[in-house]
Parts: C-alpha cells; structure tokens; sequence
C-alpha cells in the first residue's frame, strides 16, 4: 500500500478516471465532479462507521476502482473514442470549462504559493505537510473532530505528504484545488450563460476578487477546504438550478430529487469546511423565492411564509453569540458590528470596517446587477429562473448583515469576525458574468450581436470593475478599500523567504534525533521564539511554549500574553529555574540574530506588525546566554544554521 502514497500516481488516476468517464459516455461537467470529488468525502464518512475501514483501506478500494473506470472507458468499444472526439460539442465544454481551469491552476502552481507566518495559509502548510495524514488521523466518529477533515486525508492520499515541508507538493495542492472550484464555477456559468468568454470571465473574477481582504486566494485559502467543498455544493447545486431554467413546474418529484443530491453532498462538504453550510442554506432559500416567483402558486408561497416566519422565529429565540460583546467593544476604526434600536429592541448589524476589503467592489457590483434584474423582471424580457435565483443571493447576504430577525444568523450562529465568510456565498464571480448575460439586449433572433446603450454600460461596468480589482489604489499614502489582491498574487516568493520556515526547517531532524535519543522528552515544553514554535509544531516530541496566536499579533503582546513573567525571572537564577520548573521546559532554542524583515501583506492587510518577526529578537528570552543557562542546567547541545539547542540535563519536575 505504500505506493498509493507516491506522488502523482494516484494524482493522475484521480483526475482520468471522472474525465475519460465523462468524454466516453458524453455525462456533464457536474457528474465529473460529483465522482471525483465525492469519494474522498465518502470515505471520511466511512470511516467514522464502528467497525468501518481504515483510510488507507479505503483509498487503496478508490485505486482499484478508478483503474476499472478507466479500463472501461478505454476499452469499452475504443474506436467510439474517434467519433467522440470529433464531436463538435465536445469543444465547447473544453474551452468554457476545461480550458479556464487548467491555465489558471497550471499557472499558479508552477509559480507557487507563498507561506508566510503568521497568515493562515502557513498554518496550514506547517500543520497538514509535515506526515501522511494516512496514518496519523483520528476520528471522533460522534462529532468528526480529527485533526485533520477528509480533505487533508485526501490530499494525503494525492501527494503522499512527506515527513518534511515540501512547498512544492503545497503548491501542487493549491493548484488541483483551483481546477476543482474553477471547474464547477465554470461549469454553472456555462449552463447560464451559454458562453465561453463568460466562463473566462468566471475565472478571471475568481482570481480577482476571492479571498480575505487582500489577500489572494490561493495563498490564503487553497490549502484549506474551503474549495474543494464549494466545487462540491456548486456541482451538486447544478441539477436544481437547471430545473429553474424550465418556463413550467417540473413537478415535486424532480425537485425533491436534486434537493436531495445538493444536501447530501452539502453534508460531506461541511467536513471539508464549515463555510460551505453557509452556501448550501442561501441556496436553498433563493432557489425556494425563484421557484415561488418562476411559478406563482398559493399554496407554495403560503407554505414558504410559513416555513420561513418559523425559521426566523427559531433563530430569535437563540441567546447572542458569547463572543458578540467582546467584538463590539473594540475600536470605532476597527469596529464591524454595529447596533441601531427600533421600538425599544436592539438590533445589530455588520458591515466591515477594516482598511482595506477587496471583495466589497464585487458584492457592491453584484448588488447592482441583482437590483438591475429585479427590474428587468417586470418588464418584457425576464431573466431565467435560475439567474433570478443567483441575483437573489447578493441581497440576502446583505440581509443577514444588516436586518432585524435576519441577522440572528450572523450574530447568533456565527463568530462575528467570520461573517465576511458570508460574501462568498454570493457567488459573486459567477451571478456577475450570468446577470449581465441575462441583461444583455444585444443578442439578436440570428444569432448576431448589436450594440445600444444599455449594452454599453454592462461593458463599461465589468471592466471598471476588473480594473478596480486588479489596480491597487492608495488614498493619502495608503491604500483604501479597493485594494487589489494582485500585489499578493505576484510577491516573489523570494520575497518571504525569512518568514516560510525554509531557514528553521533544517533544525527539525536533529530534535528528532534528540528525541529518539532521550524518550523522557516526550510531552515536555520547549521554549523558542513563537516563529521556530509554529514552525516545529507538532512534528517532533516536545510541545512548545509559544506559537502562533491569532490574538498576539503585534510585538508587545507577544512578551506579556506568551512569556508572563520571564522578564523578571531573569534577574537570578533560582527565579528562571522556577519558572522554566514551572512549565516544564526540558529544551531552549535559540536564534543567532534576527534579519531585519517587514511583511508587505501585513503593511497592506493590517493583518498582524509588518516588522513581527524581525520584533521577535526584541524578547526576554533572546537575552538567555550559554552561561546562564548552564547554570539553571541546560547544556548546550548543537550550534548550527544559525540555531543554538540547549538540552536540560536532568529533566524537569512534574
């Protein structure tokens, strides 16, 4: 079985056996996602049964499986590959779908993504590169906690994960993560709109506006699984979208059937990332508005009322999320929750404040199609049914951020900070490209194109907004809410070097030397730097003092919120011993000098202190000489890369 892990062998079976699947017996781009993507989560399912397989039990049966797709697709009346291949409607699928997401991943994962500390893109790297997840994951099989979700066993399985960092393999990953979501974005926006350049324009919205603030996607997100659960509910998604495109009710039976393919697969997908809950219930909701408005009947609006008076009911008789409080009482510069009172009840709304926000120019235009839509509806020529539902997704994100009942969602089911999450669920970079398709008055009965007015302003929009998302703009200095996410997109990775890890790494084999050689190590503390913590993890015996905290981001908290009271205990040995007694630290690690480094992404992002690192030689613990250490016991056992290890000789009490 150790081979299921090689690199790029059961890559390639995953990826051949839905498309040959696909092309030989002419299935649509959902159906393909469905199967290649839809395994790795069943089998996270699968093995949380009592007595269920093992995970490498059940990817070596997906090998076994995928090499009969492909020898079924292969050798199945093989000369009906001539014929299919020389179909003409085989070309469009491969330019609108194929094509977009296969430059874009190739692209990105030959240039590679950058892992920069503290962001979490790098923890992803440090946390889910370092072992074959294969192995090393357990699962609760009553609430799916692991330390790692189906999606990093299934990269496990992809890549087989080394014992090492490797960026290679992570940008690797990045890279099939975004021909995933790009494929299913593009799939749907061919099932829209009809059009390939409306699938480029998919793609190229994607790689513009999707992410956090500015930070791009592909380093912040890719390794995560957000995507490839989004690829998931957009593919499952599709078959009930399409049922809208009829002008006439399809009957229950049709509904109830791809209702059923999109929540079951929702369910998988939440255990890719929770974000995707977020999408799957706006789905369900504009689908249900589009379906009583597409076709108008008593009985189902009455029906959709209630359910939907009964839902926010519910949702106001939660309690506040316990951390709402904490949130509010931030600074007005920083703050994003807001309150306002009506008839006596307060309310509370979101909007974010933060310096810069590059998904608001896409939501904000998004919003204005949605609206442009609405109109368009009374009028003579309607927009498809599953446009309108997609052009209602917009509003309601606004909805959930800012109206009384409606917000409950945000501020009683979801952690404030993460309700940015939310803009996601717009779909943005595919409702934008569909409702401009669907507004656009140019299309003639011959087939041929015209211009007016109205097509005009579409043209002029889309590309102001390309613009404003691809230009950064600065306001006195610094930049403002149009921040491009492309500055992120194109930093060398070079660039980040002192902040990857590349320059820790190379001390990890001798503490896995030194852990093999003193078994009592296993559990103690070892104290270093939070950078050379992080980096270290998990991935060798000893538990370090400091890591990264996503609430000491900045120099001066990190001395008092992650090392209390060193400072003083270094004014007499007896002190330090207590305290390094205290937590049980059996090992020091110790940097040389610090390189000077400021974070251009922290500079733009205000994410954490651009000069963080750099800060870092600042700390108490970097006044610890050889000396002093040897005289509270530590011995001084290796000096190299830059790097001192300092091993106790007797082991600590407790």
């Amino acid at each position: 079985m150790a081979a299921l892990t090689q690199p790029f062998l059961p890559l390639l079976l995953a990826v051949a056996a839905p498309l040959l699947w696909g092309w030989r017996w002419r299935r649509p781009s959902w159906q393909m996602l469905l199967l290649g993507v839809g395994p790795w989560a069943a089998i996270g399912w699968l093995s949380l049964l009592p007595a269920g397989p093992t995970l490498r039990q059940s990817y070596g049966v997906l090998v076994v499986l995928d090499l009969l797709v492909v020898a079924a697709a292969l050798g199945i009346r093989p000369l009906r590959w001539r014929q299919r291949l020389a179909d003409p409607a085989l070309v469009r699928p491969l330019l609108a779908v194929l094509a977009p997401a296969l430059v874009c991943a190739l692209a990105l994962a030959r240039r590679g993504v950058v892992f920069e500390f503290p962001s979490d893109g790098f923890v992803y790297y440090t946390t889910y590169f370092g072992s074959d997840l294969l192995d090393t994951v357990r699962l609760d099989p009553l609430h799916y906690r692991s330390p790692a979700n189906w999606f990093f066993t299934a990269a496990s399985f992809l890549f087989g994960f080394p014992d090492a960092l490797a960026p290679w393999r992570a940008s690797l990953l990045a890279g099939l993560n975004t021909f995933l979501v790009l494929v299913a974005s593009c799939q749907l926006s061919l099932r829209l709109g009809g059009r390939v350049a409306l699938c480029w324009l998919t793609a190229l919205l994607f790689l513009l506006g999707m992410g956090h603030q500015n930070f791009s996607f592909f380093h912040q997100i890719a390794l995560n699984g957000t995507l490839p659960g989004l690829a998931l509910v957009l593919a499952a998604a599709t078959p009930l979208l399409g049922l809208l495109q009829r002008p006439r009710w399809p009957g229950a039976r049709p509904l109830a059937a791809a209702t059923a393919l999109l929540l079951g697969s929702a369910y998988l997908a939440y255990h890719a990332h929770g974000v995707t809950a977020f999408l799957t219930v706006n789905l369900l909701v504009v689908t249900t508005a589009a379906c009583l408005v597409v076709w108008p009947s008593r009985r189902r609006l009455l029906a959709g009322v209630a359910g939907a008076g009964l839902l926010l009911a519910a949702l106001h008789r939660l309690p506040w999320h316990p951390r709402l409080e904490s949130f509010y009482d931030w600074p007005e510069t920083m703050r994003f929750v807001h309150d306002y009172r009506v008839l006596g009840h307060r309310f509370f709304y979101f909007w974010p404040s933060l310096p810069v926000a590059t998904w608001e120019p896409a939501f904000l235009a998004a919003l204005g199609l949605s609206l442009a839509c609405a109109v368009a509806w009374r009028g003579r020529c309607r927009p498809p049914g599953a446009v309108l539902a997609l052009a209602l997704l917009a509003p309601l994100v606004l909805l959930e951020w800012w109206a009384p009942f409606v917000s409950d969602l945000v501020f009683k089911l979801i952690e404030p900070d993460s309700a940015y999450r939310l803009v996601w669920t717009s779909l943005f970079w595919i409702s934008i490209p569909a409702m401009a398709r669907a507004l656009d008055p140019g299309e003639r009965r011959d087939g041929s194109r015209g211009w007016s007015l109205q097509r005009g302003i579409l043209m002029v929009m889309l590309a102001a907004l390309i613009a404003v998302l691809t230009v950064p703009i600065g306001l006195q200095g610094r930049p403002n809410v149009f921040a491009s996410k492309v500055p992120h997109l194109l930093t060398p990775l070079e660039e980040v070097r002192p902040a990857d890890g590349a320059t820790i790494e190379p001390i990890l084999g001798p503490l896995r030397e030194l852990c093999g050689r003193e078994p009592r190590l296993q559990g103690r503390t070892l104290l270093s730097d939070p950078y050379v913590g992080a980096v270290l993890g998990t991935r060798q015996c000893l538990a370090p003092l400091a890591a990264r905290d996503i609430t000491k981001l900045a120099a001066p908290t990190v001395e008092t919120g992650q090392y209390p009271g060193l400072q003083s205990a270094l004014g007499s040995p007896v002190t330090l011993r207590a305290w390094l007694d205290e937590r049980r630290v059996d090992v020091v690690v110790l940097r040389d000098a610090y390189v000077p480094y400021e974070s251009r992404i922290a500079r733009a992002s205000t994410h954490w202190q651009p000069d963080l690192l750099s800060r870092y030689g600042d700390l108490s613990l970097n006044r610890l000489s050889t000396a002093q250490l040897a005289r509270v016991g530590f011995q001084l056992v290796r000096h190299e890369h830059g790097i001192r290890v300092y091993l106790r000789t007797q082991a600590a009490p407790g």
